[in-house]
C-alpha cells in the first residue's frame, strides 16, 4: 500500500505488489552478491543464525506472544524483537535461548508485577486486530529499523549488542533511547534462569 513506502525501504513502484514479494525483491537488489542455491551448497543447509522479529503490529514486539517464539526457543535460534507501537519504538531484547530472558520470561515478570496484565493484553490485542492499519511515525520507524539492523549486524559479526537481555525504547517527540534489563524468570520453561542460579562461588 502507499503507506508502506518509505525512504530506504519499499519504493513507489512496489505499491500494489504483495509485501513479501516486494520485500524479497528489495533484499535481492540490496545484497552485495548472489545467495547460493540449496543445490550448490555443500552439506546440510545451516540453521538460521538470527531471526529479527519485526511484526507489522508493534504490540507483538512490545509484548511478544511466547507461543510465537516456541520453535526458536526449542531450536536454540537467537531472535531480536523490534517494532513501533504508535509513538513508542522498541528494539530488543536479543534472546539467546537458554541463556537470556525470552518472551515467556517477559510475560511472567509482567504478571508478577500486575496480575491484571493478561486481561489488559487480551483487550489490546483484540483492539489491534480490529484496526485496519496501525499508527506509525515514519521517522520513529526508520530509527527503530536502523538500530535493529545495527544490533543484528553486530551479533552476526560475533559481538553481543546492547540489546542482549535488554530492551531499548524511545518515544516521540524527544526520541531519547532508554534501556531496561530483561531478566530470566525462574518459572519459565526456557531455563535461562538456571545458569544464573549456578553461579561459580568466589
Amino acid at each position: 500500500e502507499a503507506a508502506d513506502v518509505a525512504p530506504g525501504g519499499l519504493g513507489p513502484g512496489c505499491v500494489g505488489r504483495l509485501r513479501a514479494e516486494a520485500a524479497g525483491a528489495l533484499v535481492r537488489e540490496s545484497a552485495p552478491g548472489r545467495a547460493p542455491r540449496a543445490a550448490e551448497a555443500e552439506g546440510p543447509e545451516p540453521g538460521l543464525a538470527l531471526v529479527v522479529v519485526a511484526p507489522r503490529d508493534g504490540l507483538q514486539a512490545w509484548a511478544p506472544d511466547p507461543g510465537g517464539a516456541a520453535d526458536w526457543i526449542a531450536s536454540g535460534t537467537p531472535h531480536l524483537y523490534a517494532g513501533v507501537l504508535e509513538g513508542t519504538g522498541v528494539v530488543g531484547p536479543l534472546v539467546l535461548p537458554g541463556a537470556t530472558a525470552c518472551a515467556g520470561c517477559m510475560e511472567r515478570e509482567r504478571v508478577d508485577r500486575d496480575p491484571a496484565w493478561p486481561r489488559m493484553l487480551v483487550q489490546w490485542r483484540s483492539a489491534h486486530r480490529r484496526r485496519t492499519a496501525a499508527a506509525c511515525d515514519l521517522g520513529l520507524s526508520t530509527a527503530v529499523a536502523g538500530l535493529a539492523a545495527a544490533h543484528a549486524l553486530s551479533f552476526l559479526d560475533g559481538e553481543l549488542p546492547a540489546s542482549t537481555a535488554s530492551r531499548w525504547e524511545a518515544a516521540l517527540p524527544a526520541l531519547h533511547w532508554d534501556s531496561s534489563p530483561v531478566r530470566p524468570h525462574p518459572d519459565c520453561p526456557c531455563a535461562a534462569a538456571v545458569p544464573s542460579e549456578q553461579a561459580v562461588p568466589s
